[in-house]
C-alpha cells in the first residue's frame, strides 16, 4: 500500500472544529479537553489527509467510559492497540464502502488496520489529560508551528516516504520513527522552557 500525503489544506482545521463538536456532544458529560494534533494541525505541512484529535479526561478511569457514548457517534472503536498502549482508548471515523456500515470494534488479534482498503478519515486519541503522552503530543505539535525548518524535513521524509510500499500505516509509522523520536524530545525540552 501506498501512503498518501497530501499539500496543507486549509479546511483541515474546519475538518477539526467539525468533529471537535460531535466529541463535545457525546463525551460532555467527562469534561474533556479536545486538542487538534498530528501534521493536520501545523499549517502548511504536507500530511496523510487524516484529522488526528486529542481527547483527555481526568482519571484513568473515565476511559472506558468513553467507548460506548463514542461508539454511538459512529467512531469504531480499537481495542487491539490496548495491550501495547494502555493509556490510550483509540477511535477513528472510517470511509466504509457504500453501503457497508462501519464496525463497532476492532478488537485484539483482528488483523485490520487503517490506512489499508478502509481508510480513516479521523483517528481520536483518548487519554488522561496531563499525563507525558498527553503532553508530548502537544509538545510535538507547538513545536513544528515554531519551527517551520523542522516542520519541512519531516514534510521532506514524508514525501520520500510516500513513493515506498508499506503493508499498513502501522509500518509507515514504523519507518519515521526514529525522526519522530528525536524531534519529540527536542519538543519537550522546548515545551517545558
Amino acid at each position: 500500500m501506498k501512503v498518501v500525503i497530501a499539500p496543507y489544506d486549509p479546511l483541515w482545521p474546519d475538518a477539526y472544529a467539525a468533529q471537535q463538536r460531535l466529541i463535545s456532544e457525546a463525551l460532555g458529560h467527562l469534561f474533556p479537553v479536545i486538542e487538534h494534533i498530528g501534521s493536520t494541525s501545523v499549517p502548511g505541512l504536507a500530511a496523510k489527509p487524516v484529522i488526528d484529535i486529542l481527547v483527555g479526561v481526568a482519571s484513568d478511569e473515565l476511559l472506558d467510559a468513553t467507548i460506548e457514548p463514542m461508539n454511538r457517534r459512529g467512531y469504531t472503536y480499537f481495542r487491539k492497540y490496548e495491550p501495547s498502549m494502555p493509556y490510550r482508548r483509540f477511535f477513528a471515523l472510517l470511509s466504509m464502502p457504500p453501503g457497508e456500515p462501519a464496525p463497532w470494534l476492532v478488537d485484539i488479534g483482528d488483523p485490520f488496520v487503517t490506512g489499508g482498503p478502509i481508510p480513516s478519515l479521523v483517528n481520536i486519541h483518548i487519554m488522561v489529560k496531563n499525563t507525558w503522552h498527553w503532553k508530548r503530543h502537544l509538545a510535538m505539535r507547538d513545536f513544528l508551528r515554531s519551527h517551520p525548518d523542522v516542520a519541512d524535513a519531516y514534510a521532506a521524509l514524508k514525501i520520500g516516504l510516500s513513493a515506498r510500499e508499506f503493508g499498513d500505516t502501522n509500518e509507515y509509522n514504523a519507518a519515521k520513527d526514529a525522526f519522530v523520536k528525536s524531534v519529540e524530545q527536542r519538543a519537550l525540552a522546548w515545551w517545558k522552557g
